[in-house]
C-alpha cells in the first residue's frame, strides 16, 4: 500500500512538471509573438530653438562673453557656419557647456557701434533638426546707435498686399547685416549704426528663399540713416519687355493717336511721311503723350498710305526700343466734332492754399494756345488778373496768375476754346475759388 502512494505521488509531481514546462513554453512564445524589435527609440522631431541670451540684448558688451542658451543639444560643427556676426569679429572662441554656448571676444571691438549676431536656422541639434528659426540679436560697444528707417510698402500688384516681405540690410559695400521678414502695410528698422545703408526687399513668391526676378516683386535702394529717417518701398516686378507701336487711329485728316504697348515715359523724335517713293514729309504741329497713347495734330492728310516712326520709346522701367515703325491709311475726312473739357482744378466753388494756385485743365483733343481764351476776375472788385500760360500746345493746359492774388477773396476763372477745325466747345468752363492762406510764408 506504501509503494503505491509513492507511485502515485511520482505521477502527480511528473505531471505537474509537465504542466508547468507547458506554461512556461507558451508563455515564452507569446511574449515572443508580442516582443518589438530595437528601433532606437521614437523619432526626434521637436527642432531646437533659442531660449536666451545672456546679457541682455542691447547691452554693452564691452569686455563681456555672450551665452546662448539653446533647448536641447546642438550638432556643434554647424555653428562654426552658422553664426553670422557683424561688424566681423575676427578673434573669438566658442566653448560649450552642455546646451550653452559661450562666445569669447578675443579682441578689441570698435567704440560706439552697434554688433549684429545673426542665428541661422541652418543651425542643426544632435538629432539633425534644423533650428525652429533664424535669430538677431543686436548688442553694443559703448553707446548703443538708434537710428531707424521706416516708411510704407507700396505695391505694383494689389494682391501682393498681403504677402510676407523678405528684408535685408546691407552695407554700402553690399556686406549682409541682418534679415527680417515684414508683413503689413508698414515696416520699421531699428538701431542702426551711422553709416550709410543698404535696403532689399522682395516677395518669395514661390517660397524657395531666394528672388526669382522673372516672377516675384522687388526694391534695392541705399539710404543714410539720420535718427529717423522715412523711406517708402516699392515693390515692383522686373521688366526686360521693350515697349512697341501697337496701332494707330486716324481721327480725321489732322488728328492721330498712336498707342503704344505699355506706357511710355518718353521718346525723342516722331516722324510721319508717305509710304511712297517721294517719302513726303507730314508737319506735326503739336504731341501729346499719355500713358500708353500719344496724339499727334497734323497738317491736313490725303487718302494715301503713311508710315510714322517714333525714336528712342522708353518705358517707365528704362527698357528702351531704338526705332518703332507703322504703317497707316490717311484720310480727308475733317473732324466736327467740338472740343469739351474732361477734367478741371480746382473745383468750382473750392479754396486754395496759394496766392498763385495752378489751374489745371484737359481737353478731349489738342488746342493750340492762339485758340484758347482765359480771363481771370477778382469777384468782389471785378479786377482783371493777368494769365500766364504754364503748359500750352496739349491738350493739358496749365494756368496760373502773373501776380499775387488776394487772400479771402473769391476768383472766376473763364475758359473758352476752339479746335483748329474750328469747333467751338459749347459754351465756357467758369470755375470760382477761393484763396486761403493762413501761413502767410507759404506759396
Amino acid at each position: 500500500m506504501e509503494n503505491l502512494n509513492i507511485l502515485l505521488m511520482n505521477k502527480i509531481t511528473k505531471y505537474i512538471i509537465k504542466c508547468i514546462l507547458i506554461l512556461l513554453i507558451t508563455t515564452g512564445l507569446i511574449s515572443c509573438g508580442h516582443k518589438k524589435n530595437p528601433t532606437g527609440g521614437k523619432k526626434d522631431t521637436i527642432q531646437p530653438e533659442i531660449v536666451s541670451v545672456i546679457p541682455d540684448e542691447y547691452s554693452d558688451i564691452t569686455d563681456s562673453d555672450i551665452e546662448v542658451i539653446f533647448s536641447k543639444p546642438i550638432e556643434r560643427n554647424t555653428i562654426l557656419s552658422e553664426i553670422y556676426i557683424y561688424p566681423p569679429i575676427l578673434k573669438k572662441k566658442y566653448s560649450w557647456d552642455g546646451n550653452i554656448l559661450t562666445i569669447k571676444i578675443l579682441e578689441e571691438l570698435e567704440k560706439n557701434t552697434n554688433y549684429y549676431f545673426n542665428f541661422s536656422e541652418k543651425i542643426k541639434g544632435e538629432h539633425g533638426n534644423f533650428l525652429n528659426t533664424s535669430s538677431s540679436y543686436i548688442f553694443a560697444s559703448g553707446k548703443l546707435n538708434a537710428n531707424r528707417i521706416s516708411g510704407s510698402f507700396l505695391f505694383e500688384e494689389a494682391e501682393d498686399k498681403y504677402k510676407p516681405i523678405q528684408m535685408t540690410i546691407l552695407t554700402a559695400d553690399s556686406i549682409e547685416i541682418f534679415s527680417q521678414e515684414a508683413l503689413g502695410e508698414t515696416y520699421s528698422i531699428e538701431d542702426l549704426n551711422n553709416v550709410e545703408h543698404i535696403i532689399r526687399a522682395y516677395i518669395d513668391k514661390n517660397i524657395n528663399k531666394k528672388y526669382d526676378s522673372e516672377s516675384e516683386p522687388y526694391f534695392q535702394n541705399s539710404i543714410d540713416p539720420v535718427n529717423s529717417t522715412t523711406m517708402n518701398i516699392y515693390l515692383a516686378y522686373a521688366d526686360t519687355i521693350k515697349p512697341q507701336l501697337k496701332s494707330t487711329s486716324v481721327i480725321s485728316n489732322n488728328s492721330i493717336n498712336v498707342t503704344f504697348s505699355e506706357p511710355i515715359s518718353s521718346f525723342s523724335q516722331v516722324s510721319i511721311r508717305t509710304a511712297d517713293s517721294l517719302e513726303s514729309k507730314v508737319f506735326i504741329k503739336a504731341q501729346y503723350l499719355f500713358k500708353d497713347e500719344l496724339a499727334l495734330l497734323t497738317s491736313e492728310l490725303d487718302t494715301l498710305k503713311y508710315k510714322i516712326n517714333i525714336f528712342d520709346i522708353l518705358d517707365a522701367k528704362n527698357n528702351l526700343t531704338s526705332e518703332g515703325l507703322l504703317l497707316f491709311d490717311g484720310t480727308v475726312l475733317q473732324d466736327t466734332i467740338p472740343p469739351v473739357i474732361i477734367s478741371s482744378n480746382p473745383r468750382t466753388g473750392s479754396s486754395v492754399n496759394s496766392f498763385l494756385p495752378k489751374i489745371s485743365v484737359v481737353f478731349s483733343e489738342i488746342i493750340m494756345e492762339d485758340d484758347v481764351e482765359t480771363e481771370l476776375i477778382e469777384v468782389e472788385t471785378g479786377n482783371i488778373e493777368n494769365i500766364i500760360v504754364l503748359s500750352k500746345n496739349s491738350k493739358h493746359y496749365i494756368f496760373s496768375s502773373q501776380h499775387r492774388l488776394n487772400n479771402y477773396s473769391s476768383y472766376k476763372f473763364t475758359i473758352q476754346a476752339k479746335d483748329t477745325s474750328g469747333n467751338m466747345m459749347t459754351k465756357p468752363l467758369e470755375i470760382i475759388f477761393l484763396p486761403i492762406v493762413r501761413n502767410i510764408n507759404k506759396d
